[in-house]
């Protein structure tokens, strides 16, 4: 990064944020950072969020937290993943039902509901996988 460009940086910074020097107990610290590596977070969005709870504002981060819990792409494709095992469980399921409808009955509306299940839940389980 250029010397321009970290100067260009610092300037809007001390344009349109403050900096707070705290004293705190250092396990607290500790265990505060702990999380915030755990759960993804920077330091600053939590004490931003922390803050604007107890000043009685919401904040934009914590209205995007609320409304999407899973903003990384890992833990979509983790959701993803999650989502694809039960719909496979749920394909494995139609079709043991599928093959077990008597033989008189295969021809019937039952038979036709579960064929077209498999195959949706097929298609689904396919583009699933394929977006992740």
């Amino acid at each position: 990064m250029s010397n321009a460009s970290t100067a260009a940086k610092q300037r809007w910074n001390k344009l349109h944020y403050s900096e707070i020097k705290a004293s705190l107990d250092k396990d607290l610290v500790e265990q505060f950072k702990a999380k915030c590596k755990c759960e993804g977070a920077s330091i600053a969005s939590v004490l931003a969020m922390l803050m604007s709870e107890y000043c009685g504002r919401a904040t934009q981060q914590k209205k995007r937290k609320a409304t999407f819990p899973h903003d990384t792409r890992p833990k979509r494709r983790k959701m993803a993943s999650a989502i694809a095992g039960q719909l496979d469980d749920m394909l494995q399921s139609e079709t043991v039902y599928r093959d077990n409808i008597p033989p008189n009955l295969q021809e019937s509306i039952r038979a036709e509901y579960s064929d077209y299940s498999i195959e949706k839940l097929s298609e689904a389980l396919d583009a699933l996988r394929e977006a992740y």
